[in-house]
């Protein structure tokens, strides 16, 4: 006969724990939905009662048959039946269980709250708040009994599988490393390449344009500066739609202010896409 293993890792109680939080909350839900379709008002009166229904039916299928809750079953964990007596198994059942439907009876059945009753109730859930703040922390001392009700009970956690402890893989844990430090590397890079002058030598090359043309200078050797004129069909020179704010560099073509102002800053060798001037020493003009 194999030894039982009694170490089980304290990651795994907690799994087991929110494990069975979860199956709890997605049998009620559906069952209480589906309930409630049917007929709401009779839903609103008996709802306390459906609520220790599906509780009792989901710890007597589970603790009560098995040993072991849902999210233990899940681990391949159980309670220590030697320890799990049937005065324990009943203790068990009113700790977990009641206590919600009292709590739930008395929001929703106490027209008339009876005073003492309600403080009672408030008191408790305060003590049991505290009692399961520290019991935590003595779990995470000892590794063992992580809940209040399975110390008050003197329970116990057993692994079913023989001297087996819990498998980690790290292919997750390489891969986000990777996928982390790639976008690392991409915050860092990104920032100092300039793309405007990439897409500026990226367009010369493909549809035959100009890279950089001559400066329009003032003097007495300048070329004269045209004056653009704005139409109905008039469009952005760089990007292609209805400029914004349109403004000039003095070779009568319009772009919008930001694609104008954001190339020549961006790249000191812009010139226009189509006749290849760049911008005069007096800046860009607006219409």
């Amino acid at each position: 006969m194999l030894e039982k293993n009694k170490y089980v890792p304290r990651v795994n109680q907690i799994d087991a724990i929110f494990l069975n939080k979860d199956i709890a909350r997605l049998i009620r839900d559906n069952l209480l939905e589906n309930l409630q379709a049917i007929s709401p008002v009779l839903f609103i009166k008996i709802q306390p009662e459906l609520d220790l229904l599906i509780q009792s039916a989901i710890w007597f299928g589970s603790v009560g048959k098995r040993c072991s809750t849902f999210g233990q079953q899940l681990l391949v964990l159980a309670y220590d039946a030697e320890k799990l007596t049937v005065s324990r198994l009943m203790l068990h059942f009113v700790l977990t269980v009641l206590p919600g439907y009292v709590k739930s009876w008395e929001d929703r059945r106490l027209t008339r709250r009876v005073e003492w009753f309600s403080q009672a109730i408030t008191w408790a859930e305060n003590s049991a708040l505290v009692l399961n703040i520290l019991n935590y922390f003595r779990f995470l001392k000892t590794g063992r009994k992580p809940t209040l009700v399975d110390y008050l009970l003197g329970l116990d956690y057993i692994s079913l599988r023989n001297n087996q402890r819990r498998d980690i893989g790290y292919k997750y844990l390489t891969r986000e490393l990777l996928w982390g430090g790639f976008m690392e590397i991409l915050g860092l890079v990104l920032p100092i390449i300039n793309f405007r002058k990439l897409q500026r030598v990226f367009k010369s090359w493909t549809f035959g344009q100009v890279i950089s043309g001559r400066r329009v200078e003032a003097g007495a050797n300048s070329v004269e500066l045209l004056a653009p004129q704005m139409t109905l069909s008039t469009t952005c020179t760089f990007c292609g739609e209805r400029p914004t704010l349109p403004h000039h560099m003095g070779c009568g073509h319009i772009y919008c202010y930001y694609c104008l102002s954001a190339n020549i800053l961006t790249d000191a060798s812009f010139g226009c896409p189509k006749c290849g001037s760049v911008c005069p020493e007096d800046g860009i003009q607006s219409l």
